[in-house]
């Protein structure tokens, strides 16, 4: 075997080797690095066979080998050896071994549930089970709203690898915007967009399967529900509405939002690597909580009677809008309270949201003399047998406030003044009253403050003190005028005579049922006193000749007694401050018209409250509001089975059925629920004539302002 490595030299060394001492620099000085020769690969390139080039290559390979070998050898022996790094690797390989099988001890005998945790938490997830809200109901158990379980689509953009072709699919199995949702679908970061909301779970399981075939992940469905109204609008005013999420924005969704929300349960799914829900896998983990049920005082068959002729009246009297109260004046339960008001554009009167009864104040007229009259007859500043002078016409401070029409100075006892609805003896009396006293008996009447019920957006009207009043505010508020008043504080009012002079406050939950099956009565509100029973029975004799030969005689109901009064008061013009909206004579002037009362005044069990905003066609209490009050008294005492307190009298065992225009002993039977459009009925056709007025929302006077009231009496033309 040819030995490659050049003889030494007879000195001992190696041919080429310098006799420099080997250092740290030997490397530099290795031969053919020298300046001037040639390197290997320069030689290799000149050889002429290849045996020649092999020879040159092995020559400069066992040239570098001495060097770094001499190198090495000049930095003194290692500092390890074979058996060290044998030792080395033994050690790390075993240190490596006790960490395995300390780690399998600790997963699989000290904390395998762990990781058991940490394996499911990777494919198990937890979905909320959304609470069904609960259902509101009327007294009779008839559904005015409810929810309904759907679903809602949607997606994790991150896990859709083809947008456009997804975005194809849903916007054609949907109602979705194909180029809305690509958007959604491919932008930067997104791991969330809803697809669509509320939807039909079958219609979205084949929205799913065709995403499934065509091997597109990334979209799931969630559970949700929808609030419905079996009734349509019927009173949406007062049950409110929720939002596309369930809560409550206004009327009782809002007000007892916290009773109907349900409590989230939650339910265990197991999930694919592509995120899609594994069949069959879901485990059931806490369950939903439906919320309560509330059980209402309203009737929806009074409710759809009263929207009904509520509708025709305003439309019939070219009226903007108008508000009907019906309730049981013994327990203060509302059983209707109907608002409606006339589209500006479409010219259509329909149920409006807006709960007029209670978020909108007018100056109401001749309604309000009850008030002044009680409070004269409760403070002993006159007596049932007293008889007033009373003039046609009456100075107050630099005003001259007047009747109705012309009349001699008549002697009427205070009864009469109530049934005539004058003008000037209310003026008298007031003015014994004395303003301080005629603003206490009105704010014990519940005028100035909100009611107990707390409606979202409810006014307490306006009422201001009475230690700026002017003189001419005392005979203006006295009757009516100047002084700004809710519909349900109204039918409250009348009801403190109805009930023997005691406040009833007005309720609308009956009950309130758990979802376990308890049962939770509404506790009544607090009762209190406001004027002596005698007082109260006095003006109910009063309030009976307003309808037996005063201003409301043409809507008597054959064998019932009736308390009531009409009001009619001129509107504020809120540009100019008077009354006057432009135009001669009676043209220039916008009315509020109202009818309150109760029946049979004998034993009071319905009340009802109706108010018309700027009729046109009729003009006063008597004319605009008082066929609505009649029909919704008929449907009332028919439907709730009212018998007669005058059974003397001919035809007293019958009530016409409004809805028909037959007469019956049969109750009003239960509506559908859906609202059918306005019609006019044969009952009461309304008559012209007469000043009259209907007030609008947010409607008052200053204090102060001399205006018209009355139905068929009035205040001059003083709008100063």
């Amino acid at each position: 075997m040819t030995d490659r490595h050049p003889p030494e030299g007879r000195d001992g060394r190696r041919p080429g080797h310098t006799g420099r001492p080997a250092g740290r620099h030997a490397a530099s000085q290795r031969p053919g690095r020298a300046s001037g020769q040639r390197t290997t690969a320069q030689s290799i390139r000149t050889a002429d066979t290849a045996a020649e080039a092999w020879e040159l290559f092995s020559a400069g390979a066992h040239r570098r080998f001495v060097a770094r070998r001499a190198r090495h050898r000049s930095q003194g022996p290692p500092r390890y050896s074979e058996r060290t790094r044998y030792r080395t690797l033994v050690g790390v390989v075993g240190l490596l071994s006790v960490l395995v099988t300390v780690k399998l001890v600790n997963v699989q005998v000290v904390a395998p549930e762990r990781y058991l945790d940490l394996g499911a938490n990777q494919r198990v997830k937890l979905e909320d089970l959304p609470g069904l809200r609960g259902t509101i109901r009327d007294r009779n158990g008839v559904d005015l709203a409810l929810s309904v379980q759907l679903v809602n689509l949607i997606v994790d953009p991150m896990r859709v690898t083809d947008p456009d072709r997804a975005a194809d699919l849903v916007a054609g199995a949907t109602d979705v915007d194909r180029d809305r949702l690509r958007a959604r679908l491919v932008e930067p970061g997104s791991r969330f967009a809803y697809v669509a909301r509320q939807m039909d779970p079958r219609k979205a399981d084949r929205v799913l399967a065709k995403l499934k075939a065509a091997k597109i992940s990334g979209f799931f469905v969630e559970d949700t529900q929808e609030r419905v109204n079996p009734a349509g609008s019927l009173a949406s005013a007062i049950v409110g509405r929720t939002d596309i999420d369930g809560a409550g924005i206004s009327g009782l969704e809002k007000i007892d939002d916290a009773r109907l929300t349900g409590t989230p349960g939650e339910r265990v799914v197991e999930q694919a690597p592509d995120g899609s829900s594994i069949a069959n896998a879901a485990r059931p983990g806490s369950p939903a909580v439906p919320g309560a049920d509330l059980t209402l005082t309203l009737d929806q068959t009074l409710q759809f009677e009263a929207e009904r002729q509520l509708m025709a009246a305003v439309d019939q009297q070219g009226a903007k809008s108008g508000v009907a109260i019906v309730g049981d004046p013994r327990s203060g339960e509302l059983l209707a309270v109907a608002n409606v008001e006339r589209n500006k554009e479409t010219n259509v009167v329909s149920p409006v949201a807006n709960n007029m009864a209670f978020t909108a104040s007018y100056e109401a007229g001749s309604v309000m003399k009850l008030v002044t009259v009680a409070g004269a007859f409760e403070t002993g500043k006159t007596d049932p047998d007293e008889v007033l002078a009373v003039p046609w016409r009456l100075t107050v401070g630099d005003h001259e406030y007047s009747d109705h029409d012309w009349h001699p100075t008549e002697q009427w006892r205070v009864d009469d003044i109530v049934a005539k609805s004058s003008n000037i003896g209310t003026v008298m009396l007031a003015k014994r009253l004395g303003a301080a006293g005629l603003e206490h008996a009105l704010r014990d009447f519940g005028f100035g403050s909100s009611s107990p019920l707390g409606l979202p957006g409810e006014t307490g009207g306006i009422l201001s003190a009475s230690k700026g009043w002017y003189p001419t505010d005392l005979a203006s508020i006295a009757i009516g005028q100047g002084v700004a008043v809710t519909p349900i504080q109204l039918w409250s009012a009348y009801n403190v005579v109805a009930n023997e002079g005691m406040y009833v406050p007005p309720r609308l939950v009956e009950k309130t049922t758990r979802s376990n099956g308890k049962v939770e009565a509404t506790k009544p509100g607090q009762q209190r006193r406001v004027i002596r029973p005698e007082v109260a029975r006095w003006m109910n004799s009063a309030l009976q000749q307003v309808v037996d030969d005063g201003t409301a005689s043409q809507w008597q109901i054959p064998g019932y007694t009736i308390a009531a009064k009409t009001g009619t008061a001129r509107k504020p013009n809120p540009l100019n401050g008077s009354y006057n909206w432009g135009g001669n004579g009676s043209a220039g002037y916008r009315y509020t018209t109202v009818f309150s009362g109760f029946l049979p005044a004998s034993d009071p069990q319905l009340s009802i409250t109706v108010l018309l905003d700027e009729p046109v066609n009729a003009t006063s209490g008597a004319t605009a509001a008082g066929p609505v009050f009649n029909a919704l008294a008929k449907s009332g005492l028919n439907h709730l089975r009212i018998p007669p307190d005058r059974p003397s009298l001919p035809g007293t065992d019958l009530v016409t059925d409004v809805g028909s225009g037959t007469s019956s002993n049969e109750p009003v039977r239960a509506t559908p629920a859906p609202q059918a459009a306005p019609r006019e009925t044969d009952e009461a056709a309304v008559e012209e004539g007469g000043d009259g007025s209907a007030g609008a929302p947010g409607d008052a006077g200053a204090p102060g302002d001399a205006g018209a009231s009355g139905d068929d009496v009035a205040l001059g033309d003083q709008n100063g």
